[in-house]
């Protein structure tokens, strides 16, 4: 590696830039030697879902990323198209999605805690900026074009701190030695600005070594940046980075840059918020008390919403898959589930109490709401005909929700058949998300939904919280009034517990 341009880390396959960053701000740079799962030719720790790679394989890898950085959240991962487009990742929406539901843009920029800024690289030049109080921080994706467009401008834009007092770190990209173009890159640089041809080397007629190093240094003065540091990587000879030009098909290798989350320590130490962990301690709600010390490793917009005692309500989007198969639709109609649709406005409304909690959705028009408390351990949700007892767990940083036992109309029936019910909660770009997935045996899939909900994190919601003295707690474990008390003492089936 580059002499004094970064470090080592204990995290296998991922190297710490040399720069100095203010207090509580971090960055990273993957390689490809991440202990992922990735087969030939994306050698175990590929993070690009668009170039080949099995999408399993991808989230396995971007999970052990996760894990070994410590990472407050999921990272802001982008569709780039060597635009100039910055995603704000504290914005309550996301314009021009793709199919993966990623923001298409080619930077993205936050001021928000927590939030983790990512670009995806195999030769082109990713930056790293960061206010010098720490307070607002992005990631920039810049190959050619997206330099000759404007993508470092465009970013810079988005800080309210001056460029003077900006810092910004060159990560791995292609070195000049090693990087030869034609004619039209050049002149893309050249036609705006002029002085950018010494950046330019002819190597035979029509034909330059182009240093995109040099390119984003002339930009970064010209915008008026004093602190640059970083440079001096070739990916194309470094072997342990991605490279495009080196071999393709190819992976991608991430660099990030966050800063560090208030992370809810359940003591109440260190850097923890105090006062969310002092709310968790003594709530009296479903989730908080199913959890336990658990809760305390949920992301900030999942813990707000559960921790939020009365009525809240809270408005998003989402997207709904249905199978049109006629048992599955008939599934679909005991279930009271919503129609398919895509980018539908979505309102939720949840009323919350020591008791348990009842739950409004509206679907773009469609209602559906459900019940919910806990029993022996367990979430249990009723929804039309049918209630459910869900084990909860905290994976990855999201809620799980797994199906332990089924009753419709309080009869049993075998839980085995609602091995493909799940949902899981968690946290992207800043946002609280959500995705329920529902199948069942010769329906198939009965619905599939995905989306996410505005979450206040600094609105206090969980001062809110009943106060319930512990030598007179009513009995939470029945609290459902009209439920049958043996719901759910069989699963009906041969799975057991």
């Amino acid at each position: 590696m580059p002499a004094g341009r970064d470090s080592s880390t204990a995290v296998p396959g991922v190297v710490i830039p040399d720069w100095e960053l203010p207090p509580g701000v971090r960055a990273a740079v993957s390689t490809r030697w991440l202990p992922g799962v990735s087969p030939s030719p994306f050698e175990a720790g590929n993070l690009g879902a668009r170039c080949g790679d099995e999408l399993e394989n991808v989230a396995a890898n971007r999970a052990v990323l996760r894990r070994g950085l410590d990472l407050p959240s999921e990272p802001v991962w982008l569709r780039q198209v060597h635009g100039v487009d910055v995603f704000d990742a504290a914005a309550p929406g996301v314009a021009g999605r793709d199919p993966h539901a990623d923001p298409v843009a080619d930077a993205s920029y936050s001021r928000d805690s927590g939030i983790v800024c990512a670009v995806q690289t195999a030769d082109c030049l990713p930056l790293l900026i960061c206010s010098g109080d720490g307070t607002e921080i992005a990631a920039v994706h810049a190959g050619w074009r997206g330099l000759a467009a404007g993508v470092i401008e465009a970013t810079l834009a988005r800080f309210s701190a001056p460029p003077a007092q900006l810092r910004v770190w060159l990560g791995p990209a292609i070195a000049a030695a090693s990087y030869e173009v034609g004619e039209d890159v050049r002149a893309a640089f050249l036609s705006a600005h002029p002085h950018a041809a010494a950046a330019f080397t002819e190597t035979r007629p029509g034909h330059w070594l182009c240093d995109l190093y040099e390119l984003a240094r002339q930009r970064l003065r010209a915008a008026g940046v004093h602190s640059v540091s970083g440079g001096g990587f070739d990916t194309f000879t470094d072997e342990r980075f991605y490279s495009h030009r080196r071999a393709r098909p190819t992976g991608r290798f991430v660099s990030l840059i966050w800063r560090e989350s208030r992370d809810i320590d359940y003591a109440g130490n260190g850097t923890a918020d105090r006062a969310l962990a002092a709310r968790v301690r003594a709530s009296r709600l479903t989730f908080p008390r199913l959890l336990g010390r658990e809760f305390s490793r949920l992301p900030l917009t999942v813990q707000t919403l559960h921790l939020a005692g009365g009525t809240h309500r809270y408005q998003g989007e989402v997207d709904i898959r249905r199978n049109r198969n006629p048992l599955a639709r008939l599934c679909g109609f005991a279930t009271n589930l919503p129609p398919a649709m895509s980018a539908a406005p979505l309102a939720v409304e949840i009323a919350a109490a020591p008791e348990g909690e009842r739950w409004r959705r509206d679907f773009g028009g469609y209602p559906m709401q459900s019940r919910l408390w806990r029993k022996a351990g367990r979430l249990c949700e009723r929804l039309g005909l049918v209630t459910f007892a869900f084990a909860l767990s905290v994976e990855e940083g999201a809620l799980c929700w797994r199906v332990q036992k089924v009753s419709a109309l309080g009869l049993p029936l075998p839980a085995r058949w609602f091995r493909g019910v799940y949902a899981r909660e968690y946290e992207n770009a800043g946002r609280y998300c959500f995705e329920v997935a529902a199948a069942l045996p010769l329906a198939g899939e009965l619905v599939h939904y995905r989306g996410w909900l505005a979450v206040d994190t600094s609105s206090g919601a969980g001062d809110a919280l009943p106060r319930v003295d512990q030598r007179h707690e009513p009995d939470l474990e029945g609290a459902d009034s009209g439920r049958r008390d043996g719901d759910y003492d069989t699963d009906g089936g041969s799975d057991g517990d």
